[in-house]
């Protein structure tokens, strides 16, 4: 009897105790602007951009984790923006090694606008847009599925300071 209370505690407390941090240890990517071989993180709530350079976006994560000290959580991220990047192949990574939500807009712009507008402002403009029918549906999925498919390209709002300036056929 002895023997089962104890293994009874020992689960319990093995189970209760298994942490992998709490909200606050992480930072939680807002967006994300990809341009050549920088990339600038924005991150929930109104922390300052942080600029990493790299070679892949994998890399730039990890060098951005190293800046903040923390590791960033992508499931909640709302915007990405292409620059001087293979759109095809960086949205499939980002997808697929970042876990990005298929709720995640995919959008063309320069890669420093993160740094002079708030991403909130910047998606939001977005969503007005295609809430307004001037602007075709350019969530992650369906975007990177029309670059997969045969037709190899997708349509994407252009983002500037002013928020959307247009669309761009990747």
């Amino acid at each position: 009897m002895k023997r089962i209370i104890t293994a009874a505690l020992l689960a319990a407390v093995s189970l209760t105790s298994c942490r992998e941090g709490t909200v606050h240890d992480k930072a939680y990517l807002r967006a994300a602007a990809i341009d050549g071989g920088r990339m600038t993180l924005s991150f929930f709530p109104d922390t300052e951009p942080v600029e990493v350079s790299a070679d892949t976006p994998a890399g730039a994560l990890s060098a951005a984790e190293l800046c903040l000290g923390r590791e960033i959580f992508t499931g909640f991220t709302e915007l990405v923006i292409l620059g001087d990047c293979p759109p095809a192949d960086t949205l499939s990574e980002l997808f697929t090694q970042w876990e990005l939500p298929p709720s995640c807009i995919a959008a063309a712009g320069r890669g420093s606008i993160l740094l002079e507008v708030p991403p909130e402002q910047l998606s939001g403009s977005v969503r007005q847009a295609q809430a307004q029918g001037m602007l075709p549906e350019c969530d992650i999925v369906t975007v990177l599925s029309a670059l997969l498919s045969d037709k190899k390209t997708a349509q994407a709002p252009e983002l500037d300071t002013g928020g959307v300036s247009g669309v761009v056929q990747f």
